[in-house]
């Protein structure tokens, strides 16, 4: 009787680990790409707006625009789009969000790393596992703290994705150290 109880606690030791781990592996390869895209973009927002912040007209060649399946109309608003990104963002947000994306793309890798040892139940990805989801309910955390600092647009643009992501965190890091207790107690 006790070794088949210690079977089915081992099995869900298992379960809960490997459910979490394929959660973990997919949130982290699409957070590894949001937190490159967004690095991306304020980089390319710093490194290629004019000084005086205004961009020329917008450049929109017919064949571009027939390829692509874009109105004139679009293409302009595109142009106007990221003028008004670039006038609403404050000087210190660029490096800022380019600092904790850059952070936050490296720990949503690592978490993948981390998901696929928990898929195999290796117990000793738990301690990592909790490093990890801190540090990114950190990062949602210090960009939380970030975009509310900045203007309507940007807080627009930018505060529920973040929400978004603290709750998953969280709910992770919650998680984890749920499962592990449930192990250390069986």
């Amino acid at each position: 009787m006790t070794t088949r109880t210690s079977e089915n606690n081992s099995a869900t030791g298992l379960a809960w680990a490997s459910a979490l781990g394929v959660v973990v592996i997919v949130l982290g390869i699409f957070l590894t790409a949001f937190h490159s895209n967004e690095a991306m973009k304020q980089a390319v927002l710093v490194n290629y707006m004019p000084e005086s912040g205004q961009l020329p007209a917008a450049f929109c060649p017919e064949e571009e625009l027939e390829e692509e399946g874009l109105s004139l109309g679009e293409c302009e608003y595109m142009a106007t789009h990221v003028e008004g990104l670039a006038l609403s963002t404050p000087e210190w947000f660029p490096a800022v969000q380019i600092w904790l994306a850059g952070i936050g793309a490296l720990l949503a890798f690592i978490s993948v790393i981390v998901g696929g040892a928990l898929v195999n139940y290796k117990s000793a990805a738990n301690i990592p596992a909790v490093v990890v989801f801190g540090g990114l309910l950190l990062i949602d955390a210090a960009q939380f703290a970030a975009v509310v600092n900045t203007g309507p647009i940007l807080r627009d643009i930018y505060l529920w994705n973040i929400m978004l992501w603290m709750l998953i965190h969280l709910m992770m890091l919650c998680g984890i150290i749920a499962g592990r207790t449930v192990s250390a107690s069986n």
